[in-house]
């Protein structure tokens, strides 16, 4: 049983997973956080009164995974979502924060798939890290508002919102259909596979969570705007008739074709679409996977002026954010064999997986011996991967002082 903040027991909160979430749940690079710098004392029994009430109104954030017949993620016998503190000793520790977080293995039966992070010093940084299996950037906004909502009165009544599904066909938007070439391609895929299957557990996901993070590092460059730049810069987007994000990722194209190298043939640029407003039923403040997205090839013409292709990109991609392109490619992943796709992630990059490591036989096999069909995927899989991309978090809607601390900054970073 759970205790509401007025003693009331209640039961645990249990739900099967989506085929959407389940793809996130055996990956190491599948981490996403919202922070905000805050000016002021934060203390550390306060925030974590705010969290353990902020479970009480979402208690998504505090699940762990069963690995049944049916997977379900469910607060039962869940780990506690933990408050880290970390000494904030200059500007980039908060950055080194969160690159020790992401190296920190999750094993999703005990959980939690959530932490909270304070970087504390007279100018501090909170982040709220997650798991990507069971939440979206919005879920982070709304966590973490509730936070600073019961930091400001710690005698606030958790509120309680109405119980909505999650992402599946069920909800989604009327027409939206599957196509059948790809239907196909799925069906004889997990057909192959299931003759040559390879079922990944838990261990096969510390093994690879412990090399990938020992090889990589997570990178945040912080470009920001002040108040007046970017209202100057919001009114050049609307005097050209595009949006901010399609001016951003035109821009990010530009920057990195004149600070290493043009691209090679198209850019891949892929577009996250927050899929709230566009669900068959109203979901409200409802926390989840309510995402969706699609994938552009983009000509970026060096011998046009900046805004010429800014508007060509915008007209292209407002042609394809429809209802067909957001959500069509869920249905393959719902089509296709969950631990293929496990097996996919890890023919990536199981090859990293060391001598010493309880797996290392099985894991380095395994990346190292694809061929046929599964190889085929496995190719079509890679080169599908972004050169860049936007997220689907629009502007926060957070208060901009709670309780004498101010809210300097508030920035998203995605899964690596």
């Amino acid at each position: 049983m759970v205790k509401k903040d007025s003693g009331e027991e209640t039961n645990p909160f249990r739900r099967e997973v989506t085929p959407q979430e389940r793809r996130f749940l055996m990956a190491p690079t599948a981490h996403i956080s919202l922070g905000l710098r805050l000016k002021g004392d934060i203390r550390e029994d306060s925030l974590r009164n705010a969290v353990d009430k902020m479970l009480i109104t979402y208690p998504l954030f505090g699940v762990r995974i069963e690995w049944n017949e049916k997977i379900q993620s469910t607060t039962e016998d869940a780990a506690e979502v933990p408050v880290k503190v970390y000494r904030r000793e200059n500007d980039s520790s908060w950055l080194e924060a969160l690159n020790k977080e992401h190296s920190i293995p999750v094993s999703p039966s005990r959980g939690p798939l959530t932490r909270l992070i304070l970087v504390k010093g007279p100018v501090s940084e909170l982040f709220i890290f997650c798991h990507h299996s069971i939440c979206d950037g919005r879920s982070l906004e709304l966590a973490l508002k509730e936070i600073l909502f019961h930091l400001q009165d710690p005698k606030r009544i958790p509120p309680t919102v109405p119980e909505v599904p999650p992402q599946t066909p069920e909800v989604f938007p009327e027409g939206v259909s599957k196509g059948k070439v790809t239907s196909w391609f799925i069906e004889r895929l997990n057909k192959k596979w299931q003759k040559e299957k390879v079922v990944l557990d838990e261990e096969d996901l510390a093994n690879v969570w412990e090399a990938f993070w020992k090889n990589s590092h997570y990178g945040v460059e912080l470009v920001t705007l002040d108040k007046n730049e970017t209202q100057e810069f919001v009114e050049v987007c609307r005097a050209q008739e595009v949006t901010v994000n399609s001016a951003l990722l035109i821009a990010f194209v530009k920057a990195r074709s004149e600070a290493l190298e043009p691209y090679k043939g198209k850019v891949k640029i892929g577009t996250a679409v927050d899929t709230r407003n566009r669900l068959r039923i109203e979901i409200g403040d409802a926390v989840g996977l309510y995402a969706g997205g699609l994938m552009s090839d983009f000509s970026y013409k060096h011998n046009h002026p900046f805004w010429e292709n800014v508007r060509e990109y915008h007209r292209m991609v407002k042609k394809q954010l429809n209802d067909n392109n957001v959500f069509g490619p869920i249905y393959s992943q719902i089509a296709l064999d969950p631990t293929l796709i496990d097996a996919l992630l890890f023919a990536m990059i199981g090859d990293q997986v060391e001598p010493h490591q309880s797996r290392y036989k099985k894991l380095s096999e395994f990346a190292t011996c694809q061929k046929g069909l599964l190889a085929k995927y496995l190719d079509k899989s890679s080169s599908n991967i972004p050169d860049v991309m936007s997220t689907n978090l629009g502007r926060l809607d957070l208060p901009e002082e709670i309780d004498g601390i101010k809210i300097e900054r508030a920035f998203f970073t995605p899964s690596s």
